[in-house]
Parts: structure tokens; C-alpha cells; sequence
């Protein structure tokens, strides 16, 4: 039986603590030998222990379970510039050290080779698990627009910078499908449906990939137009953070009678954008099923959508942090 998140924390570095977790990494050790299948925390939670023993536990890459590990904390020393080029600053224990030349050139090897095997992985349109399906579509799509963007490349510069971009969508597009992984081990399927005036609203494998995919990390985009989120809504939290808000609008009553299709709030002086579109789903004896899907979410910032909200909407404040749009009827 998978061990429960909160058991995978390390609480203090008190004896019994550190005892403690050193036996749910020996069990798990145990299990990544024999190659039995982990959840995607306690992979992280053994590679990071892999990394910080100071016993004889081999290294993160003497283990199969750790690939997502070892890929994850590799792009996160190199996303702002996989060039090669840059300074870059990565974690040995717990102390932070600059690779040398020939580190950073085998690192940059290294995510060369994950962005052309994940280009594979994301070329396939049959996918039969629905989360790589969604990341393998919105990939694609993201490659596709970068083409259309590059028609003509006539110099070795601009050459250069399109395969970094090339290289830099799939390989942030990797990193959200891991830290999606993750997001849905986190919480019960009830934790991913939002309720407004008596509907359900269902947070999808679609409705993560897409706002994680196009609404953060706006530092690896730098050629996207879209808005981007800031610190208020955390990426691995967003579904229970808007679970909170939604329930706290529905209690209030004041959009009661409000249409669900396009939703419009400030939380803490920022104004948001919630779209929301009826989709068909098959469920097993129940045939094809009409469902409210979340479609994205996202910080208003396009002047034509602020002057739609002041024009068209009425602002409702509901406590100090929150307010909603309510159609000026």
C-alpha cells in the first residue's frame, strides 16, 4: 500500500524523525530494487534521500524509479538558458555550489537526449492515459505555433534560437506533465469538482495541462502572449484553491442566478477569468454524459478584457480578499 504524502515529510531532525524516515526509505529502496511501482512522491522522497545519505545508497541514476527525479531537478538548474551558456548554480546536500564546464556540458547532454525521447512520447496520438494525451496534443499545438512563427530561418543565430525554443517547450512540457503526475496523487476526485448555483464544475487532465501549460512559468515563454500567474495561486494547489473560493461565492448567494460560463472574480486586488464549457464524456453504463469542464483560468491583463469587465459587470465584494463580476443586467 502507497505511503500517504504526509508520511513522506520529514517533520524535524529529531533522532526518532530521522529513524523514522529512514525505515519508509529502506522499505522503498527495497521496492525500487526489485523494480515495484512507486507513486510519484515516493519517488522524490527516495532520490532526494538518495541524495542526501551519507550511507553507501549508490546515486539517483543507479535507480530507474528516479528518472523523473533526476530529470526534474537537472531543468530547474537550466530552464532560464539551456544554451549552455549561462551561470548556472545547482544543490550538492543542501549546499549550493556552480557546476564546472564539463558538468553543465553533460547536463545539457543529458536534457538534449529527455527533449528528443519526449519528442517521441508526445508525437503519438493514441494515448490511451489521459494526461499524457493532453500534454502529447498541447505540446504539439505549442510546437506547431512556434513553427508557424519561424517560417523563413536564413541565419545560423536564428537557426540556433529556434532549436532552443524547440528544445525549451518540450522540456518545460515534460516538467508540467511530471508535477501534473503529482497534482492528481495529491487529491480525491471530489477535490477536483468546483459547485456554483447548484452545477458541478469538473478540473480535468485537460483543465491542468492547459493552465499549467499556458498560464505559468511565463520566464520559459518569452514568445507567448498569453497572461500568466503570480504567486496568489500555487500550480500543485490550484484546483483546492479555487475549490475554497468557489464554495465561499456560493455561500454568499450573491451569484446566485448568474451564468457559470464565464466567471469573473478579484482575489486579493487581482482580477481572474474562468472559463467554463459543456463537454461529453462516456461513463461505463451511463452512456454518453453532459459535464461542465473548466476550461482556463487566468489573471486578467488584456486591455480589451478590462474594459468588458468595467463595462459590462457590476463588482460585488464578498470579504476583504474577494469580490465577483455580476452581469450589469
Amino acid at each position: 500500500m502507497p505511503y500517504n504524502i504526509d508520511e513522506l515529510d520529514l517533520k524535524d531532525n529529531s533522532p526518532r524523525e530521522q529513524e523514522r524516515t529512514r525505515i519508509i526509505f529502506e522499505d522503498l529502496k527495497e521496492k525500487a530494487l526489485n523494480r515495484e511501482e512507486l507513486t510519484e512522491h515516493e519517488k522524490d522522497f527516495f532520490c532526494k534521500g538518495i541524495r542526501l545519505s551519507n550511507r553507501n545508497d549508490g546515486k539517483i541514476e543507479d535507480y530507474e524509479c528516479c528518472s523523473n527525479f533526476r530529470f526534474k531537478i537537472t531543468y530547474l538548474a537550466y530552464f532560464q538558458d539551456l544554451s549552455g551558456e549561462g551561470s548556472y548554480h545547482k544543490f550538492k546536500g543542501t549546499s549550493l555550489y556552480r557546476p564546472s564546464k564539463k558538468e553543465i556540458d553533460n547536463d545539457i547532454n543529458y536534457l538534449k537526449k529527455a527533449a528528443s525521447n519526449w519528442k517521441d512520447v508526445i508525437e503519438k496520438t493514441n494515448h490511451s492515459d489521459e494526461l499524457l494525451k493532453q500534454i502529447s496534443k498541447e505540446t504539439r499545438d505549442e510546437l506547431k505555433n512556434l513553427n508557424d512563427q519561424t517560417d523563413t530561418l536564413l541565419f545560423k543565430k536564428q537557426k540556433q534560437k529556434y532549436k532552443l525554443d524547440k528544445r525549451a517547450i518540450l522540456l518545460q512540457s515534460k516538467y508540467i506533465y511530471c508535477m501534473a503526475l503529482q497534482i492528481f496523487e495529491m487529491f480525491d476526485s471530489d477535490d477536483f469538482v468546483l459547485s456554483l448555483n447548484g452545477e458541478s464544475i469538473e478540473i480535468t487532465e485537460y483543465s491542468i495541462i492547459h493552465i499549467l501549460n499556458r498560464h505559468y512559468s511565463k520566464i520559459t515563454k518569452p514568445f507567448s502572449d498569453k497572461s500568466f500567474h503570480i504567486e496568489d495561486f500555487e500550480p500543485k494547489l490550484l484546483n483546492k484553491q479555487l475549490k475554497e473560493i468557489f464554495n465561499i461565492i456560493d455561500e454568499s448567494e450573491v451569484y446566485n442566478d448568474e451564468p457559470i460560463n464565464k466567471i469573473a472574480f478579484r482575489y486579493k486586488k487581482v482580477d481572474y477569468l474562468i472559463y467554463v464549457n459543456q463537454r461529453t464524456k462516456q461513463i461505463s453504463g451511463r452512456g454518453n454524459v453532459i459535464y461542465n469542464r473548466l476550461e482556463t483560468f487566468f489573471p486578467v491583463e488584456k486591455q480589451e478584457e478590462k474594459n468588458d469587465l468595467s463595462q459590462n459587470y457590476i463588482l460585488e465584494r464578498i470579504n476583504e480578499d474577494l469580490s465577483v463580476y455580476l452581469t450589469n443586467k
